[in-house]
């Protein structure tokens, strides 16, 4: 993969963002999200697997819920760009893989996030 590829998907780790509580993706999110249905043009062997995490404010159902209810919009925006569904798939982890503590606010903004993870 090149390097402007994987600076790309390191981006949208804190380049999406949702409304608070929410699967609604917020305008400034979609410039990263064009640049990823960009590379899913440029690149048709690429597959990819869409992450969704949360922090653990709430309950442990509902942060699963919301992770992949903000997985599958992410996914739905790709596909109304263009990019077919069979190439991406969407799953949820809510907040059972944390990179951060959530015991700060730092920490809990880190782990609220969409990964993408390229299959080939």
């Amino acid at each position: 993969m090149k390097k402007e590829t994987k600076k790309i998907f390191e981006q949208a780790l804190t380049g999406i963002q949702f409304e608070s509580g929410k699967d609604v993706i917020k305008k400034t999110s979609y410039y990263i999200l064009n640049q990823v249905v960009k590379v899913m043009q440029d690149n048709p062997t690429y597959n990819l697997e869409i992450n969704g995490h949360t922090d653990s404010q709430g309950s442990a159902e509902k942060n699963l819920v919301l992770s992949e209810k903000r997985a599958k919009a992410v996914l739905k925006y790709l596909s109304d760009k263009g990019i077919s569904t069979t190439r991406m798939v969407a799953k949820g982890y809510g907040e059972d893989k944390p990179i951060a503590d959530n015991k700060t606010a730092d920490g809990r903004s880190k782990n609220r996030r969409v990964e993408f993870k390229v299959i080939f």
